[in-house]
């Protein structure tokens, strides 16, 4: 189990930004961001309002895989400033512990109305969670479970929403995100 976990850990670490150049990766995210948004506009209509009042979001592009015990994840994408317009390209990695087994593509959506949050997290804060998720992507259509769009009743400075493009999981795990700025080729 131990050199399961360490090899799925292993290429996690290993996702990156497609692209060749500099040009070709900003192209790749910016694809990501306008498919995700308008994705997002289509199911959940009230968000385009939630990211104009925004003090900023981030789009993630994620691919995540979860055996019996550990699971890992790994993601690129963007933070935008809604006020400058400012643009940091993000890597993320994640590590699981918990039950749960599956493999899925998912797109999170962050959407800050907390600076300190939203700057917190660009600067590459830990973000620990402990909760249950199912997702499951058939056709065209995606779903994804687990408080994700949700109200809370504790003010975390973001609304997330995921979008669901590929795979199957259930999971109830504590999961450790971590996130850190990258530059792009030159």
């Amino acid at each position: 189990l131990a050199v399961a976990a360490l090899a799925l850990l292993g290429a996690a670490g290993c996702a990156s930004i497609p692209g060749k150049t500099g040009a070709e990766q900003a192209i790749t995210v910016e694809e990501l961001e306008q498919k995700t948004l308008a994705d997002l506009a289509k199911q959940h209509p009230e968000s385009a309002d939630e990211i104009a009042k925004s003090v900023g979001y981030v789009i993630m592009n994620n691919k995540l895989t979860k055996i019996p015990l550990v699971g890992v994840g790994a993601g690129y994408g963007v933070a935008v400033d809604s006020r400058t317009t400012e643009r940091t390209y993000l890597k993320m990695s994640r590590f699981d512990l918990g039950m749960g087994w599956g493999a899925r593509a998912v797109r999170p959506v962050m959407i800050f109305h907390d600076e300190r949050k939203f700057r917190g997290f660009i600067d590459g804060d830990f973000d620990v969670t402990l909760g249950a998720e199912a997702s499951a992507k058939v056709g065209e259509s995606g779903a994804a479970g687990g408080g994700s769009g949700e109200p809370s009743k504790k003010d975390l400075g973001y609304k997330s929403y995921v979008i669901t493009d590929a795979g199957v999981s259930a999971t109830a795990s504590l999961a450790v995100i971590r996130v850190k700025r990258v530059k792009l080729k030159k």
